[in-house]
């Protein structure tokens, strides 16, 4: 199989208004980009379809910047962990089914898991509920989980949305740590204490994600969507009516 040019881009942490810019600003763009990316400060993403009074009935968590995405699923603490986004261009192969872009994606991340000897799998059970707030508490057969003695933690979730041109964008969040905003949720460093640092992490899936999809990496410029983010940083995700929309 012949490599083909996908682009690569490692932000620094920075606001979750500049973040969910960024990756919408990526689909607009159309072309294939990895993005790995973390969070200035504790932040509380909604998921399309979750109601905004919902986040009231978080008590650990309301005190965050609250940000809504565009892809569906349960809220989600960004702080001790590190999200990843995926967009693909409606005629890319991995972007025709939904649920093998989930499969592929996360079988990657469960092998360099496991070479870090963390334990993960797929989750192969369904639980919770589009009523369950946090989408760490919530389990489809896709999602990645470590089990320990006969608990099941989730630590890898995704979640995707496709715009009008059938350019497609797959965003998830890999739980490192143990939040003070989500106290309820364990990370994989409570299960492991050996686990490697964020840049190590960051290496190991660049490695492994070109090789097992043949991605030719190149250095994406961010200053190329420069403009379209800052117009999706003042006219959606700092508008109240966009956050407050359900």
């Amino acid at each position: 199989m012949s490599s083909s040019t996908t682009f690569f881009l490692d932000d620094p942490p920075q606001s979750g208004v500049r973040n969910m810019a960024v990756d919408e600003a990526l689909l607009e763009l159309g072309q294939p980009v990895l993005r790995f990316y973390r969070w200035n400060e504790p932040t509380v993403s909604l998921g399309y379809f979750q109601r905004y009074d919902d986040r009231n009935g978080h008590e650990s968590s309301r005190h965050c910047p609250l940000v809504r995405r565009r892809s569906g699923g349960g809220a989600i603490i960004h702080d001790r962990e590190l999200t990843y986004s995926l967009v693909l261009p409606h005629d890319f192969p991995l972007a025709v089914k939904r649920l093998e872009l989930y499969e592929a994606i996360h079988r990657s991340f469960i092998a360099v898991l496991k070479h870090f000897g963390v334990a993960a799998e797929f989750s192969g059970i369904e639980r919770g509920g589009t009523n369950v707030f946090l989408c760490f508490q919530r389990l489809s057969p896709g999602d990645v989980v470590i089990r320990d003695g006969p608990r099941v933690l989730k630590i890898l979730g995704s979640a995707q949305y496709r715009n009008k041109a059938g350019s497609i964008l797959q965003h998830g969040s890999l739980l490192l740590d143990r939040s003070d905003a989500a106290s309820e949720l364990d990370g994989i460093r409570q299960i492991s204490d050996l686990f490697p640092s964020v840049s190590e992490l960051i290496e190991a899936l660049k490695f492994r994600l070109s090789g097992d999809f043949f991605w030719n990496f190149q250095t994406f410029a961010p200053e190329t969507i420069e403009r379209t983010v800052a117009f999706f940083e003042e006219t959606r995700y700092t508008e109240g009516g966009w956050t407050r929309r359900k």
